[in-house]
């Protein structure tokens, strides 16, 4: 068993832990006088965390382990920046929640964003020298750039923050500049990364050139469809171009995409039957995610997105729970690192993703309620519910991991019916 990646699994699954009761407590707020709880602070640790304690470091999990060569993944240097992304995170989970954004917390973000940018330095170096196909290191390299240019959000939402000086218009578009290059960019490609080294030796040579077209056209189409983001602005022709151009090279991706679903979805001998599903899931959040997309272009629409919260926060929920937290997960039951045969694990797994699941219908209902203009009491505990819903099945996702581990302690070092063959 590979008791390096085996740690870091443990590490991440109890980082979603601290995510998903970060995000219970952020929903009891609002129906709840919770003296200690500052709700702004504590949405800054929920958001920083999920975003650098578990998919950011997943997806460098599933980087260093699912992608590059055994004799570099176990490099000590991986190990240190590793450890380094944690620590950093954590300091940041725990300075927001009481501190907000003071100096301790831009301490932990700056010093976060150089342990990123590190392993980004050394990750682009080895991919390159890994002998992967080449769809799978210009998805990894373009996902790593994604993440670099969503720094540049950071640092207007940073300008504006210290410089205590309103700019509502700077601090929007600083924040959907961010929002973008991480969830279109970083967590997309880096998602298409991972799965196109997994079944790449299993297409026709005809399949992997239609995936190198994909990977072209879905990292090319990142950049432009800012602008989709950009739209509310009042008569800026050159932001509708951008954001056209874009939409067409991403309708061309989502076009091979659905030409080549059926082998990217195909079972293997080795795969699971659940992580089959969830890998199901996790793409069909990636198509809709696209169709959303689209439809930003017509005026009407757009402007009434923007100015609908629950929608927002639906639609990134669709890409970090949906498409990616479903695809970590399938990842993780595919490496043998979670056995759902156990009976916590199997249960923490169903009941994680029926959260998912509430999660996006309540918000995709209450979204529609406030276009129709209308309004209910309801939603707020109903999404309370569901954030307790993925509470309980993160912690048993967790302890079941805890289990898996002690029987391949016991005597299963192979790694189980997923082990990994990149």
């Amino acid at each position: 068993m590979n008791q390096k990646r085996h740690f870091w699994v443990t590490v991440t699954l109890f980082n979603l832990c601290l995510v998903a009761l970060y995000g219970f407590t952020l929903r009891a707020k609002f129906l709840f006088p919770i003296a200690f709880v500052n709700y702004r602070d504590f949405l800054s640790a929920h958001s920083h965390f999920a975003f650098g304690g578990w998919v950011g470091l997943s997806l460098m999990v599933l980087f260093v382990y699912g992608l590059l060569p055994e004799h570099r993944r176990h490099h000590g240097a991986y190990q240190g920046v590793l450890a380094a992304v944690e620590l950093t995170a954590l300091g940041m989970a725990i300075t927001f929640p009481f501190q907000g954004y003071a100096a301790p917390s831009f301490t932990f973000s700056t010093l976060f964003l150089m342990a990123a940018f590190i392993f980004c330095g050394m990750f682009a170096r080895d991919i390159l020298r890994s002998g992967q196909p080449g769809p799978v290191i210009l998805l990894a390299l373009s996902s790593l750039t994604c993440f670099v240019l969503s720094t540049l959000g950071t640092l207007g939402i940073t300008y504006v923050l210290l410089s205590r000086v309103p700019d509502s218009l700077l601090y929007r578009d600083s924040l959907y500049t961010f929002l973008h290059f991480q969830y279109n960019g970083f967590f997309t490609l880096g998602v298409f990364a991972v799965l196109a080294a997994r079944v790449y030796g299993t297409l026709t040579v005809s399949q992997q050139k239609n995936l190198g077209r994909f990977a072209w056209l879905l990292s090319l189409s990142v950049p432009p469809t800012l602008f989709l983001s950009l739209l509310w602005h009042p008569h800026q022709p050159l932001f509708r171009l951008f954001a056209l151009v874009g939409s067409l090279l991403m309708l061309g991706a989502l076009y091979l995409f659905l030409h080549l679903a059926r082998w990217l979805l195909q079972p293997r001998d080795s795969s699971d039957p659940l992580a089959r599903k969830m890998l199901t899931l996790s793409m069909g959040a990636f198509v809709l995610k696209i169709l959303l997309q689209l439809g930003m272009l017509h005026p009407g629409l757009a402007h009434a997105i923007f100015g609908n919260r629950p929608a927002i926060i639906g639609f990134l929920h669709l890409v970090f729970l949906g498409l990616v937290t479903f695809f970590i997960l399938s990842m993780y039951i595919d490496w043998g690192e979670l056995d759902r045969r156990r009976t916590l694990a199997g249960a923490g797994l169903l009941v994680f993703s029926a959260g998912i699941l509430l999660n996006e219908i309540i918000l995709m209902v209450q979204g529609l309620g406030i276009l129709f203009q209308s309004a209910s009491f309801i939603y707020p505990w109903l999404l309370w519910g569901a954030s307790a819903v993925l509470l309980a099945g993160s912690l048993l996702v967790a302890w079941g991991r805890f289990q898996a581990g002690a029987k391949k302690q016991d005597g299963n070092p192979g790694g189980g019916p997923g082990s990994p063959s990149c």
